[in-house]
């Protein structure tokens, strides 16, 4: 289990043996962007959204940053310090990036994603692919690991001072999945696999200096692959936020669904602890608006709840609306007249 914090006190244990939490998803691409970033803020507490972590994934850095807001809602802030250092010569300063960590962790946020697996191995081994890299974070780490032509990468350099920064203002280190397939024919291959096993270990590296820690997979896997990853993954005791999965590569413009179904099967595995809210714009190219936003937190929650009847005994409010109904002897749950308008005369609860 993880505890993940916030600054007015407030707390969220994850992990197995605890209820699915439910990650919603937003951030600016350009700075015009950013006042209805915020404004998905307004629409996902007006509409009592279920979700307890909100991420700002924004790539431009902005005066007021995203995730003070989050904050300021309510919610558990998540973030990625990489997305918002400006590349120097075409690499990474790590100098820079260890201050954007630090002025996150030190501003509130709970969950920080880096991404330290990039390996010139691995990085191989992804050559194979037909896709070789999806991950926006682990991208800008692969770019830096080659124009500096170091063997660490930029992560793995500074990790140490970032598990001390981690661990002084209580922030989990979330790891990120930069080999995380981008279909499902790349899935389960030697990278993502080689990937999955350096997670593994770093986890339990960040766990002895006692940070708390997530581990981040898979990206597109399809169904086998889903079991063979959730297999690796759930017996480390860590708490996973599984990126989708997305089981099938032909729901463009659906992926809010695709990515339910994916993180359902995971977490019957046992190894789908925060689900990302992945909106139907997910491949479409396009900005999630406010609604496609809502509409993927409510989707995802419906997946957790379906993880958390199984893993978790959570029957209570099925109970419930299974009570109401029978007794009132209608499938729509609150209403007391008999029958409904799809089955009129025919209302089979009625039959005897």
């Amino acid at each position: 289990m993880t505890t993940i914090f916030r600054p007015d006190g407030g707390t969220l244990n994850v992990g197995p043996g605890k209820p699915t939490r439910v990650n919603a998803l937003i951030g600016a691409s350009h700075r015009r962007n950013v006042s209805d970033q915020l404004r998905k803020l307004d629409a996902l507490r007006e509409a009592a959204a279920p979700c307890q972590v909100v991420s700002d994934l924004s790539i431009v850095q902005n005066q007021t940053p995203i995730w003070k807001a989050i904050l300021d809602f309510g919610y558990f802030a998540a973030t990625l310090p990489i997305y918002t250092v400006e590349p120097r010569h075409g690499g990474i300063d790590e100098h820079e990036l260890l201050d954007r960590v630090r002025e996150q962790a030190e501003g509130g946020v709970g969950i920080i994603t880096i991404h330290p697996t990039p390996t010139q191995e691995i990085i191989s081994e992804a050559q194979s692919r037909l896709v070789p890299f999806t991950s926006r974070g682990g991208g800008i780490v692969i770019k830096d690991l080659a124009v500096s032509r170091r063997r660490e990468n930029v992560y793995l350099r500074i990790l140490p001072d970032i598990i001390a920064i981690c661990l002084k203002y209580k922030t989990t280190i979330s790891l990120g999945a930069s080999f995380r397939s981008a279909n499902i024919f790349d899935s389960a291959d030697a990278a993502q696999m080689s990937e999955i096993r350096l997670q593994l270990e770093l986890a339990q590296q960040i766990k002895r200096e006692g940070v708390g820690v997530i581990i981040e997979s898979p990206g597109h896997a399809r169904p086998s692959s889903i079991a063979l990853i959730a297999d690796a993954l759930s017996s480390s005791g860590v708490p996973i936020m599984p990126l989708g999965p997305i089981p099938t590569d032909v729901a463009v413009g659906q992926d809010h669904v695709s990515s339910a179904i994916g993180a359902t099967l995971m977490g019957l595995k046992g190894a789908a602890h925060i689900l990302a809210a992945v909106t139907r714009e997910e491949h479409t190219g396009n900005i999630p608006t406010i609604s496609s936003t809502i509409e993927a937190v409510r989707t995802a929650a419906i997946a957790a709840h379906v993880i958390d009847i199984e893993m978790l005994g959570a029957i209570d409010e099925d109970l419930a609306i299974t009570e109401r109904r029978a007794s009132t002897r209608t499938c729509v749950d609150g209403k007391v007249s008999k029958g409904c308008n799809r089955c009129a005369a025919k209302c089979p609860l009625y039959a005897v």
